[in-house]
């Protein structure tokens, strides 16, 4: 059964319920294991706890376009109404667990509620990283995960006037786009010497830097926050340079870090605060697996470990997850592919953009048809592309 909210229980029982497959996170992979394990057969039963007040939802169009159009917001959630007791998924919200003992197989929940497992997926994902500078708590700042999150920047967009955005990477650059096209006057705050620095092509950077300053965003590169001023709400932003930006709305997108603090002393391997899994997504204990943003994975594509906090890759190692869960023994080895929307521009980055040594180009990115192919030794390691053929694609 479905519920809206998890209440604590006055007269939790002393034996733990036993769940056949449980899964922890409330985001786009714990929506599509469990829509997997019942596709794949599975008769157990299945319960997702989530720390969400909203059931499974897509996070890509939060920053793209900030959900402009609330009478659309259905489209954002992964399943519609109805899904979850359809397939006898128990969905569980405002659950986040608090422990987990991997020796009984046995995970507890804020409420105090202790569930044992037979399989365990951690699907919990990222925290957005904050600055950790005074001020930082004043109204009018800022960091965008959740929908609840979007809901307060729009409705802080809708009387703002001058917003600052910092970080330049490809979330804060969705954002800060989607800010200008709302009429706002945006500063965008790099810490770096370039915008997007993860497509590792300065020639790239230059061109999104071009675009967004005709757009009429202010950019302000080698220079970060140190402070934030105002008296309840954010008034100015000083930097490290020396610079005073007044402001009435800032958006602090620099990173994010695993949510994995409830995994503290249960014997489950991190790395940087990551969950360690194999090639078939396990973790370093039995019967526990992780997927999306919360992993660090061997990628054998390039043959080095890696954590990729993006939809495409939360999908496809839910999937495989769900299917070994089931005693399946399939190896994760996908080229990781992104899509970003910045402005009135989208892209796709196939595979590491990172460690190459040669970029050979085709098309314009003026005429809005552009691939950039990245190679080391010749080989090719990764695709940037704007408006071309499909087939050009699959065939990198």
């Amino acid at each position: 059964m479905t519920t809206e909210t998890a209440k604590a229980n006055d007269s939790l029982p002393s034996e733990p319920r036993h769940i056949d497959f449980l899964i922890v996170g409330g985001g786009v992979a714990s929506a599509t294991a469990a829509e997997t394990l019942r596709a794949e057969g599975a008769s157990g039963s299945v319960l997702i706890l989530s720390a969400d007040d909203l059931p499974p939802y897509h996070r890509p169009p939060l920053s793209k376009q900030l959900l402009p159009e609330r009478e659309d917001e259905e489209r954002i959630f992964v399943h519609p109404k109805g899904f979850y007791d359809e397939r006898d998924i128990e969905l569980r919200l405002n659950s986040p667990v608090v422990g987990v003992d991997t020796v009984r197989q046995i995970v507890r929940t804020a409420a105090g509620e202790r569930i044992a497992y037979g399989k365990l997926l951690i699907a919990t994902g990222a925290t957005p990283k904050l600055l950790g500078v005074p001020g930082e708590a004043l109204a009018g700042v800022h960091t965008l995960r959740t929908k609840a999150d979007t809901d307060a920047i729009r409705e802080a967009a809708g009387t703002a006037k001058h917003a600052v955005v910092i970080g330049a990477s490809f979330l804060g650059m969705e954002i800060a786009m989607s800010l200008v096209a709302r009429g706002l006057d945006v500063t965008i705050l790099e810490r770096g010497s370039v915008l997007l620095p993860h497509l590792e092509a300065s020639d790239l950077s230059a061109h999104f830097e071009r675009r967004a300053k005709n757009q009429g965003a202010a950019v302000v590169l080698n220079d970060t926050a140190v402070a934030f001023h105002g008296s309840e709400t954010v008034e100015e932003i000083e930097t490290s340079a020396g610079r005073r930006i007044t402001c009435d709305l800032v958006v602090v997108s620099i990173g994010v870090a695993p949510t994995s603090g409830f995994l503290e002393g249960s014997g489950i391997a991190l790395e940087d605060g990551y969950i360690a899994i194999d090639a078939l997504l396990r973790a370093s204990v039995p019967n526990v697996f992780a997927a999306g943003d919360v992993t660090s994975f061997y990628d054998p594509v390039f043959a080095r470990r890696r954590h990729i906090e993006h939809w495409d890759n939360a999908i496809k190692q839910a999937r495989l997850a769900a299917r070994n869960m089931l005693g399946r023994r399939l190896r994760y080895d996908e080229v990781s592919y992104f899509f970003c929307e910045v402005g009135d521009i989208g892209f796709n980055v196939l595979g590491a953009t990172e460690e190459v040594d040669e970029w050979i180009t085709r098309g314009s990115l003026d005429d809005g048809s552009f691939a950039m192919f990245y190679l080391k030794g010749d080989v090719p390691r990764a695709l940037f592309s704007t408006g071309r053929p499909a087939d050009e694609t699959r065939v990198a």
